[in-house]
């Protein structure tokens, strides 16, 4: 499926790790505007195909494209450095283990990007930042360092860091797996405000009420390959591959 609309295109895209091939060609697109959530058991390759997005993993094989910028892996001559950061300025990404600098206060962190990378004036990227900070409930804490913060709130500057850069694409590698189970609300309510907002984001997560809620599309990854891809209420309610069936009953039978 090719879309003029098309924020993200993958074309036939692989990852090998020496022998082990852990993507073995992936097609998928992803609208301006809409969210995606990648679900699938441990291993599938969700988290390398969310890594190959932003170039955190040069793929092996196959075509990437993030707005205007297509890149191909299959030649004998790969992307040129300046090309790789060209993507990945296009990209946002929030971690699961949150990264912020531990020795920079929050508002540090937020602004270090935009000031550092884009060179930004630094008045300017404190505005930015702190406009940031309250929309993710965190204008009180600019001045703390990450170690006075809970796992939720040390995400929700995560979450404000990458959107300082205004990438044209979020990613989210499990952004509530690290949390205990009473701060995830609060970063799952953050990251549907960005949907409701109309921002391209691309989530790998274990929470499926949650991809439920916030996707417009959600795949199902297996031995690094996509084997079910369709709205959450067709994925969740009517999937076509057994081995959906068979991941959403063990999902049920664990809850």
């Amino acid at each position: 499926m090719t879309s003029s609309n098309a924020m993200l295109e993958m074309k036939q895209l692989t990852k090998s790790f020496g022998p082990a091939q852990v993507l073995k060609g992936i097609d998928l697109t992803l609208e301006q505007g809409k969210v995606l959530a990648i679900i699938g058991p441990s291993g599938s390759g969700k988290t390398t195909l969310l890594r190959c997005m932003n170039l955190l993993e040069t793929p092996s094989g196959g075509t990437l494209r993030i707005g205007d910028l297509a890149l191909d892996f299959g030649g004998a001559q790969l992307p040129k450095q300046g090309q790789v950061l060209q993507l990945r300025k296009k990209t946002g990404m929030v971690f699961q283990a949150y990264n912020l600098f531990p020795h920079m206060t929050v508002l540090q962190n937020v602004m270090e990007g935009p000031v550092t990378v884009q060179k930004r004036p630094k008045e300017e990227a404190r505005t930015r930042a702190l406009e940031l900070l309250r929309k993710v409930g965190l204008a009180e804490k600019a001045d703390a360092y990450p170690h006075e913060l809970s796992g939720g709130q040390q995400q929700r500057v995560g979450i404000a860091r990458a959107m300082a850069m205004e990438p044209e694409l979020l990613l989210f590698d499990e952004p509530t797996s690290a949390l205990d189970p009473e701060l995830v609300g609060e970063v799952l309510k953050v990251i549907k405000a960005l949907a409701l907002e109309g921002r391209t984001m691309v989530i790998v997560t274990h929470e499926m009420k949650f991809a439920g809620e916030v996707a417009d599309r959600v795949i199902l990854m297996d031995d690094g390959r996509i084997v079910e891809e369709g709205s959450p209420d067709e994925v969740f309610h009517r999937p076509s591959s057994e081995r959906t069936k068979l991941f959403l009953s063990r999902l049920q039978t664990q809850a």
